[in-house]
């Protein structure tokens, strides 16, 4: 008999950080709640909490590939706490202009049943234009 292997919290929000760089939204969004809460921090250029799948692909993700010639976001290290995991690691983005950007972050995601439900972001706004 076959056995069906879950996925871990880690596994799920990691696929996530993939997807992104990869630049399927479509997998992004498909990992998310019907009911999210996504928090970007006030100050940043998508600054807000955003509710819904749909509005973090509009409001959050676009931009980010809108705005910049490239924009990765690299997770260096996740720690685990029951449902919630915690990111490390750090943003990299080039303006038009050909400005370089590094800004370090910490992410805080929330996981029920396969699915992010909850995310905020924490970074140096000030990095940013």
């Amino acid at each position: 008999m076959a056995s069906t292997q879950r996925q871990t919290n880690v596994e799920i929000v990691q696929r996530i950080y993939t997807a992104f760089n990869d630049r399927d939204l479509d997998t992004v969004v498909g990992t998310l709640a019907d009911d999210v809460e996504w928090t970007e921090p006030a100050g940043f250029f998508i600054g807000g909490t955003f509710n819904g799948p749909d509005a973090v692909r509009t409001e959050v993700m676009e931009p980010c590939a809108e705005k910049f010639e490239t924009f990765t976001v690299d997770p260096e290290r996740f720690l685990e706490d029951g449902n919630t995991v915690v990111i490390l690691g750090a943003f990299h983005a080039t303006t038009p202009d050909g400005e370089h950007i590094e800004s370090p972050f910490a992410h805080v995601s929330e996981v029920a049943d396969g699915e992010i439900i909850r995310f905020e972001n924490f970074t140096d706004t000030a990095l940013w234009p």
